[in-house]
């Protein structure tokens, strides 16, 4: 990784404020500091490592999909706990099961839904979220085609017995 002056001169900065700031912490942003300070190209990756690579990052569009998922769930559920008469619909095919933990893509989807489920107080909270998101099993193909049958249903906010059917045989 290259920075220029002008680069390690802010971190530099920002890491002379958080030596005061968090004098708990203050020997290893001395020494981030004096890393930058001295231009150590070798020991950047000791500042970085928790910073995830532009080619691990989770887009908006997958963004969007983690979300999409949720709240399809969140729906399904909602609508099943409204029905009179659940014969028929086996109810752990409506139970967000997560993302499985295992798998490079979904790893990152497991991510996402934890932060923003847990994120701002919690968010989706009638939803079972598996063993903390992980499903232990790759769910995302199945979760993609269920998305598709949601988004063809008459009213994705208020679903019918034959469409919860439709969306769970997937």
């Amino acid at each position: 990784m290259k920075l220029t002056k002008t680069e390690r001169w802010i971190l530099i900065n920002q890491y002379c404020i958080l030596e005061k700031l968090d004098p708990g912490e203050a020997k290893h942003y001395a020494r981030c500091r004096e890393i930058l300070e001295n231009g150590y190209e070798f020991h950047y990756g000791e500042i970085t490592q928790h910073i995830y690579k532009d080619n691990d990052t989770m887009s908006t569009e997958a963004s969007r999909e983690v979300l999409d998922i949720l709240e399809m769930f969140s729906v399904l559920k909602r609508s099943y706990d409204a029905l009179e008469d659940k014969a028929g619909i086996e109810d752990y095919r409506i139970k967000f099961h997560g993302f499985d933990g295992n798998d490079l893509l979904e790893v990152k989807y497991l991510g996402y839904a934890s932060f923003f489920c847990n994120s701002d107080g919690g968010r989706y909270t009638e939803l079972d979220k598996g063993d903390d998101f992980n499903s232990h099993m790759p769910t995302l193909r199945t979760y993609r085609s269920m998305l598709n049958e949601w988004k063809n249903s008459k009213d994705i906010h208020k679903l019918s017995k034959e469409d919860i059917i439709r969306i769970t045989s997937v």
